[in-house]
């Protein structure tokens, strides 16, 4: 619920003070989402909007030869939502988290998705200080959550 509340503000440029909450109620309701896991996805929609544009930069730093505009708005917002979840939500395993990014672009991207997902992401773990300080290890040496690439 959260990617496709991403998708449509993407789609829609919505500014950053937007009522996510309210962008995503019907898609709530059309999956009759309620409880825990709804203000979940309404949490994650409005966290990995807000932040966007610190994400957007952090993903065209690690992604070599793509312009963020010239992205899929899918495999954009996957990032963003990813993102979220390694800097802002560290009670989240990034194995997980990268994980889930991965398993997102499988079911709703294109076949080069999942590589993309997983190359952008652990470039971004492995390199970038806010993800070794999110996860409390300011060690520059801090290894990565692993190999998540499983021969798609």
């Amino acid at each position: 619920m959260a990617l496709q509340g991403l998708y449509q503000l993407d789609i829609q440029r919505a500014p950053s003070d937007v009522d996510t909450a309210e962008m995503i109620t019907s898609f709530l309701a059309e999956a009759e989402l309620t409880g825990d896991p709804a203000d979940y996805a309404r949490h994650l929609t409005a966290g990995a909007w807000a932040q966007r544009d610190r994400y957007d930069q952090m993903i065209a730093e690690a992604s070599d030869h793509w312009e963020l505009s010239r992205m899929a708005v899918v495999d954009r917002n996957i990032l963003r939502l990813a993102l979220y979840e390694l800097l802002d939500q560290p009670d989240v395993p990034a194995r997980v988290v990268i994980d889930e990014a991965i398993e997102l672009g499988r079911e709703f991207g294109d076949a080069e998705t999942p590589h993309f997902i997983n190359g952008v992401l652990d470039a971004i773990w492995k390199h970038h200080p806010a993800c070794r300080i999110a996860r409390g290890e300011p060690d520059a040496s801090s290894a990565p959550p692993g190999n998540h690439d499983r021969g798609e």
